[in-house]
């Protein structure tokens, strides 16, 4: 008798830890969910588990490629600020630059776009 008793204590500590497991897994993915912009997710279906997850991991896929092509870019930018500084130095320009680049907002960043317009493009 104390030896199913043992092993019901056991099965039941085993089952509320399992339980405690999966709902902190549940709660992840569902704020995953909610960290999801509006269109990766079908609004007609809920979706699952597996949908979720599938599009949580091509959502930072594309942020990653994002941060990517804007660290380029900046690079690129960087490298043109400093032949045109260089460059004005030597033509006898005093160091004038040529117009400062903008802000362009898209897919809900901001990036940085050469031109002379003080207005920011969509």
């Amino acid at each position: 008798m104390i030896l199913t008793e043992k092993r019901r204590r056991r099965r039941e500590s085993h089952n509320a830890v399992e339980r405690r497991r999966r709902d902190n897994i549940n709660e992840k993915i569902q704020e995953l969910s909610t960290l999801l912009p509006d269109c990766y997710i079908d609004s007609a279906n809920k979706p699952n588990k597996g949908v979720i997850l599938r599009k949580s991991v091509d959502y930072i896929r594309h942020l990653q490629q994002l941060v990517a092509s804007q660290t380029n870019r900046n690079q690129e930018l960087e490298a043109q600020l400093q032949g045109k500084t260089a460059n004005g130095d030597a033509n006898g320009t005093n160091g004038a630059l040529a117009p400062s680049p903008q802000l362009q907002q898209g897919f809900g960043m901001m990036r940085i776009v050469p031109g002379s317009s003080n207005e920011i493009q969509n």
